[in-house]
């Protein structure tokens, strides 16, 4: 286990959860980092964590075979998936409060949501395409259909497609090393250069538009040089901005002092592994506890009258503990047993390609 990457995790999943919070209840007052920069730093998590993983079933389970590449797709379906489909079904089901709950937030500061162009949930509708289109995570490939649910899914259907190259990927890596990473860059940035000339693009689902992220993670893994983490941070800088570049940095610096067993304790302490196998779950529900605020001011004259500053702090307490309560039953009933299917799966898939039993558990 990486406690390091567990750490990093567990950070950015609060770093959302946080900054929500100041934006949709009116007072960003904290010098927090808008959350797309945690969002980048999931990225970057995600490439390392593959590449991590790949490595470490190596030569019992190479990614050159298709049958290993269709093992790995389903591992990571059901990863993600279960929980997901838990959240957008909530969304569907509560949708007249869940909507209700985030306009009554924007219309406690009108101004602040007078020019929103994405994030209205009066024009949100979960037509049966909608839905579909979600299910399928089909929706990250098309532009107009990525931020249509008010929930943070457009990070996900990204993680599907790059779960989908990934194999590829690194098998090209391991034959071409860096080169291939940044071959595999130029032609993105081509493309989403492309994709902005002709497409509204809404939210950055695309996962040309975002694959520098992950490659960056990629390299963090295999560097084994400072020129390698210099590198991963170009990677990371590409999108013009100083935090994605500081955040490699940071990671590249986490795992080097991890291997020298270097990190703090408290990094590895249990409560950062609680908050980090919470993560996914707190990303993916926190907006609901959001929601369930937005609906209790819409009804309370005296929870209006608060200043901005203090509803922030209300909803923080509220929604911090809803979530990370509400995450460990979505983690313990739904994403547990969907991990487990994966392996499963995964294993029938391999004892019938070679009629022998599959590999042992670790399919996570």
């Amino acid at each position: 286990m990486f406690h390091s990457i567990a750490a990093l995790r567990a950070l950015a999943a609060f770093w959302v959860l946080a900054a929500h919070c100041m934006i949709w209840g009116g007072w960003y007052g904290v010098p927090l980092p808008s959350p797309k920069y945690a969002v980048d730093l999931f990225m970057m998590i995600s490439g390392f964590l593959m590449v991590a993983q790949a490595d470490a079933r190596g030569t019992a389970e190479p990614l050159s075979q298709g049958r290993n590449r269709l093992r790995f797709w389903l591992r990571r379906y059901f990863r993600l998936a279960p929980a997901y489909y838990l959240a957008l079904g909530l969304a569907v089901v509560t949708a007249p409060y869940f909507l209700a709950g985030y306009q009554a937030l924007q219309d406690l500061n009108p101004s602040a949501w007078e020019h929103e162009a994405v994030y209205r949930p009066a024009s949100i509708e979960y037509s049966l395409s909608n839905v579909l289109l979600h299910l399928s995570f089909v929706f990250g490939m098309l532009p107009q259909w990525s931020a249509t649910t008010m929930l943070p899914d457009w990070s996900l259907g990204l993680e599907m497609q790059f779960y989908a190259v990934f194999p590829f990927l690194l098998l090209a890596f391991d034959r071409w090393k860096v080169k291939a990473l940044i071959a595999a860059v130029a032609v993105s940035l081509l493309l989403a250069w492309l994709a902005r000339r002709h497409l509204v693009i809404t939210e950055q689902s695309l996962l040309v538009l975002k694959l520098h992220q992950f490659l960056a993670g990629m390299l963090i893994c295999r560097a084994k040089t400072w020129r390698m983490v210099a590198v991963a941070m170009l990677f990371a800088a590409l999108d013009r901005r100083l935090a994605p570049p500081l955040l490699a940095l940071a990671m590249s610096v986490m795992v080097h002092r991890e291997s020298l067993g270097l990190l703090p304790a408290w990094l590895r302490g249990r409560w950062i592994h609680f908050a980090s196998e919470m993560s996914y779950a707190v990303y993916l529900f926190h907006g609901f506890l959001i929601s369930a605020f937005g609906l209790a001011i819409a009804h309370s004259t005296l929870l209006k009258q608060w200043s901005p500053p203090v509803r922030v702090a209300a909803m923080f307490g509220f929604v911090t503990v809803g979530s990370y309560a509400f995450a460990w039953v979505v983690y313990r009933w739904i994403e547990l047993p969907g991990i487990e299917w994966g392996r499963q799966l995964s294993q029938r898939l391999l004892a019938t390609a070679t009629g022998t039993p599959g590999s042992p558990a670790g399919d996570r």
